[in-house]
């Protein structure tokens, strides 16, 4: 397989695809507001009462038309900006007042200021070092800013062709950034630094369609080995107890059984990146989940008392193999 470097994929009819929703406006069933879950101008609509001034960031753009529709509805105050690889945008951008188009890579692009609200609806399908985007966006949210990106771990691989979602699952958790896995979205509030033991290989733009029936772009990596850079500190341990109320993690409020689906146990391998451990994924029934390691606390009382909820022994989880899909400990019965 050919992996591509940036200035080559840039070039891909895949990533230059006229089929490529770049229309997608601000509201309504294709919107922004659908696919992210958020309102941009809602969610800036406090910043702008509280300061007087707010600022929004869209990464690949497309022709801009939410941005645009946002510009005209927007209070004074609020300047946006709008970057994308094709310049072709909408008409109506060049004569509203706190709105920029920007033709640029967001590979290379650099912005000079801090913004309040950064989204990439669906972009990021189409990029090749997509964590090293997600890592510099990261870095430029003012504080409190919320950042809301398109995110399919599926795309990313190790450069041996290992599926590298889980591992980057885990290390975006450890990092405090959040992912939905049903609706592929990673979210942040607040600035951070995204310093992942990861180096980028390129790019395979012959993958094929995701998710979303579109043709997308592969990113591989690298993992970087004991010694090549310091040794990140230890995330606190977790702690976990299944009991009538619900499923406790950490010191947060329960999860109360009507809002658990599914409870299963399996084992993460990625041998090049010196990973091994045992998972408790609880799925809830809103799309999300809980993801336990064998090294947090309660972890083996809460596997057997899943179990035993469900009728089942306790699995004997030193003989779990690495290429199972796992153990189903419990699913609720509608």
């Amino acid at each position: 397989m050919r992996l591509l470097d940036d200035e080559a994929l840039e070039r891909s009819s895949v990533v230059a695809n006229n089929a490529m929703n770049r229309e997608r406006g601000l509201d309504g069933v294709n919107s922004y507001a659908r696919d992210l879950g958020l309102h941009p101008l809602e969610r800036l609509r406090p910043r702008l009462v509280e300061h007087g001034a707010a600022a929004w960031l869209d990464l690949c753009c497309g022709q801009g038309r939410a941005l645009v529709e946002a510009a005209g509805q927007a209070p004074d105050g609020l300047e946006i900006v709008g970057v994308d690889l094709v310049d072709h945008f909408d008409p109506r951008a060049s004569v509203l007042n706190g709105l920029t188009l920007v033709t640029a890579s967001i590979a290379q692009w650099q912005p000079d200021r801090a913004f309040d609200l950064i989204t990439c609806v669906h972009g990021l399908h189409y990029v090749g070092d997509k964590l090293g985007v997600l890592a510099r966006a990261l870095t430029w949210l003012s504080p409190g800013g919320t950042f809301a990106a398109h995110l399919d771990l599926a795309s990313i691989r190790l450069a041996d062709g290992t599926p590298a979602a889980r591992l980057v699952r885990r290390l975006l958790r450890e990092a405090g950034v959040a992912y939905d896995a049903r609706r592929r979205i990673v979210t942040r509030t607040g600035p951070a630094v995204l310093d992942l033991p990861l180096e980028y290989a390129g790019a395979d733009d012959q993958a094929g369609p995701n998710y979303t029936g579109q043709p997308a772009v592969d990113s591989y990596y690298r993992p970087l080995r004991t010694g090549t850079r310091p040794e990140p500190t230890p995330p606190p341990r977790r702690s976990v107890l299944v009991d009538d109320r619900g499923v406790h993690v950490d010191s947060l409020e329960p999860i109360p059984w009507e809002d658990v689906y599914h409870a299963s146990v399996s084992r993460f391998v990625v041998e090049i990146a010196g990973v091994d451990h045992i998972e408790l994924t609880v799925d809830l029934v809103y799309g999300h989940y809980v993801t336990v390691l064998d090294s947090d606390e309660g972890f083996g009382a809460a596997v057997a008392e899943f179990a035993r909820r469900s009728g089942r022994p306790s699995p004997d989880l030193s003989c779990l193999d690495a290429g199972h899909d796992g153990i189903e400990l419990w699913r609720q019965q509608f």
